[in-house]
């Protein structure tokens, strides 16, 4: 692997953790009793987080470490082991995607449903597809090109705003932590050639998607769909309004992914969608 320069980017995994110290709200507001557990520079992550900002529900963000989040997650009551993670009373709610079902209950304002009014159906097969293909190689992407020999890089992102005694036993499973990630998401010889290959090909799928010049893919409103397809390639796309993927030094490999997919129609889009959608994020 060719040794790392100065590149920003966002990791991108995605699991659970229990409660630490609140790290943001969402406006400002007094500290909620929701509290959304993530890894702050995960996709999937900010996906739960952009839709509870979009429909200014107050809360609390809340950041665990990698590998302790195991046991955390299930002293919260949470069934499996994935962030994000919510929690609202007594009321627990994993997945992105569920949480955005959550958020859309909760939101005050019925004209920011992020529900589809058009061609539901199609909606929701690009919003599974999106999660089930583009998040999940983008994860594998970038794991693959950092996990075997540039570890310390990934620390960052998945360490962000841990705090206090979270931190520090984080940091002593690490070397267990690396090797349990490299097992789970499949990192061997051969990873990023076949993830970014798989990229590739749905970059295209999505371009073509766009080239009849639309500005939403379900409907003439900014959809789940759109938050969703942006908020898993923002790590590439690089918007502004997410400060933390300025912040991550990456392989060579996966800055030249930046610079080489930046100019496609898609990443173009997603840069819009996030100065158009997207209020700036203290991340």
């Amino acid at each position: 692997m060719a040794p790392p320069r100065s590149f920003r980017f966002l990791s991108g995994f995605h699991q659970d953790a229990h409660v630490g110290a609140p790290i943001r709200r969402a406006a400002a507001v007094p500290q909620s009793k929701t509290r959304l557990i993530t890894f702050g520079g995960s996709h999937f992550c900010e996906k739960a987080r952009w839709a509870l900002d979009w429909h200014r529900i107050p809360y609390s963000e809340i950041s665990w470490p990698p590998g302790l989040h195991l046991v955390l997650a299930r002293h919260c009551g949470a069934k499996a082991t994935a962030l994000p993670l919510l929690l609202d009373g007594e009321t627990v709610i994993q997945d992105s995607g569920a949480i955005i079902d959550w958020a859309e209950t909760k939101g005050q304002d019925r004209t920011r449903s992020l529900t589809p009014e058009k061609d539901l159906a199609q909606a929701l097969a690009i919003e599974r597809r999106a999660n089930e293909v583009i998040g999940v190689h983008v994860r594998r992407l970038c794991y693959a090109e950092m996990l075997p020999n540039c570890s310390h890089l990934v620390k960052p992102a998945l360490f962000h705003r841990t705090s206090g005694w979270h931190r520090l036993i984080g940091n002593a499973i690490w070397p267990a932590t690396r090797r349990m990630m490299m097992r789970v998401y499949d990192i061997r010889p051969g990873a990023a050639f076949e993830s970014r290959s798989k990229l590739e090909a749905e970059l295209d799928w999505l371009d073509s998607k766009l080239a009849d010049g639309r500005a939403y893919f379900a409907g003439d409103r900014f959809s789940r769909v759109d938050l969703t397809v942006a908020s898993l390639l923002a790590g590439f796309a690089r918007p502004k309004e997410m400060p933390i993927y300025h912040d991550m030094v990456v392989p060579d490999a996966l800055a030249a992914d930046v610079e080489r997919w930046r100019t496609r129609p898609v990443m173009r889009w997603v840069v819009e969608l996030y100065r158009a959608h997207r209020t700036p994020t203290s991340l």
